[in-house]
């Protein structure tokens, strides 16, 4: 248990979903505005811009895009508050993704194909491995860069 930073691994969690909800605000709001919610029944407005999201490829593509560096963002802080097994903890950082992800597919719910939640579910922890790798990265950097004095 030593080699796990539970407040790098915590942090590295929060920093990924918060990033991703606020980053995915755009692509909320687009789908807002390309859905007329004066004609849309109340209970049809989520599946509605669920659709007006997934219905246009570039800006669908554009948001996975933006959780998987928001994923990758959370590893890299994840590793960088724990200072040691970069990769590890970074990995581990992608936890909330993955228990979202895996109650989504449980309650059969989600909006994408189940191959594709499940490419996903992969996707979220090897992007967070990914951040982990750029803090190791960067930290044996400036380990062999000879200091300027």
């Amino acid at each position: 248990m030593g080699r796990i930073s539970i407040k790098g691994v915590l942090v590295g969690g929060i920093v990924d979903i918060v990033s991703s909800f606020v980053f995915g605000l755009p692509f909320a709001l687009y789908a807002v505005i390309r859905v007329y919610l004066a004609h849309t029944p109340q209970s049809q407005i989520a599946s509605a811009i669920t659709e007006a999201i997934h219905g246009n490829l570039l800006v669908y593509t554009a948001q996975l895009l933006v959780g998987l560096a928001c994923s990758t963002l959370g590893g890299y802080m994840a590793a960088w508050l724990a200072k040691h097994d970069e990769l590890l903890n970074g990995g581990l950082s992608a936890f909330l993704c993955v228990a979202l992800g895996t109650c989504t597919i449980a309650s059969g719910k989600g909006s994408d194909p189940r191959w594709l939640e499940i490419l996903l579910l992969i996707a979220g922890p090897a992007a967070a491995v990914l951040g982990g790798d750029l803090m190791r990265r960067r930290r044996q950097q400036r380990n062999v860069s000879p200091s300027i004095a």
